[in-house]
């Protein structure tokens, strides 16, 4: 919660006794931790060792996934799922559709969250939104749209 307040209402966290300055710092070490973590995970047990185009274009799925997710966990979790799903999906395929390239199905997933992404963004989801009955259009809309935190890049200084 104290996180939330930090990104959204520097002032509001500060009058609840919070030191923004330190939790801003602590908060940004704790993803640059995380995402430490994640790259040494990846290089030592998905793909050994350390080769030329390392990641194969993955840290652009990624920002996509971040994007998808609209600086919502459960969202961003749910689009790392489905893009996971879709490339299991296209190695089961190669063995069914035989006669098909197969860079096909390597390329169908980066392909595929590209499609996500252009549906997902403010016009493309107005579009298609305003064939949709207004209040269900507004759910839809609710739960899709994400927004970056109020305070992002401001500087807070404490009274």
């Amino acid at each position: 919660l104290m996180l939330q307040g930090v990104g959204e209402r520097p002032a509001a966290a500060f009058a609840r006794g919070a030191n923004v300055q330190r939790l801003r710092y602590a908060y940004t070490l704790l993803g640059g931790a995380l995402v430490g973590f994640g790259g040494a995970a990846f290089s030592l047990s998905v793909k050994l060792g350390w080769s030329y185009h390392h990641t194969q274009g993955f840290g652009w799925i990624a920002l996509a996934i971040v994007i998808f997710g609209g600086w919502h966990p459960v969202r961003g979790a749910f689009g790392a799922y489905l893009f996971g799903a879709l490339q299991t999906l296209g190695s089961q395929l190669q063995s069914t559709f035989t006669s098909v390239p197969i860079q096909i199905f390597q390329v169908a997933p980066f392909a595929l969250m590209i499609v996500v992404l252009l549906v997902t963004n403010n016009e493309g989801l107005d579009r298609l939104l305003a064939y949709l009955p207004r209040d269900t259009a507004r759910l839809i809309s609710r739960i899709i749209r994400g927004r970056a935190p109020a305070a992002l890049g401001t500087n807070f200084q404490q009274e």
